[in-house]
């Protein structure tokens, strides 16, 4: 046997046992999520932090897509900025509301953006 062909045989039950490994999601940006169940809201006690400085990323692949901007997220007890990404618009005239956090008596909570 050639070099390779023992070098891949070698690495071929490592990739096996990594390929197995659970891998936790990532949050998804909430242009992409459809809607949300009732009573799914996350109440979370810690103020987010302030909105970032986001700079627009390139030019948007047709004229039927808009910028949606990116916003903190709340996952597995830590914030996360979820950086804004390009989506199409449902309808041509569809418009991008943001989401936000608002205060509640149990926390904050997201109020997501939604299209009008």
């Amino acid at each position: 046997m050639n070099r390779f062909t023992v070098l891949a045989l070698a690495l071929l039950p490592g990739g096996f046992i990594l390929s197995s490994c659970l891998v936790e999601p990532y949050p998804t940006h909430e242009v992409m999520i459809s809607g949300s169940e009732p009573g799914s809201e996350v109440y979370v006690r810690e103020d987010p932090p302030p909105p970032r400085e986001e700079v627009i990323v390139g030019v948007a692949p047709s004229p039927s897509y808009v910028w949606v901007g990116g916003y903190w997220n709340w996952h597995r007890s830590n914030w996360y900025w979820l950086s804004g990404r390009w989506a199409a618009r449902p309808r041509p005239e569809a418009v991008w509301a943001p989401g936000s956090w608002g205060r509640h008596p149990n926390g904050h909570v997201w109020i997501p953006g939604r299209w009008h």
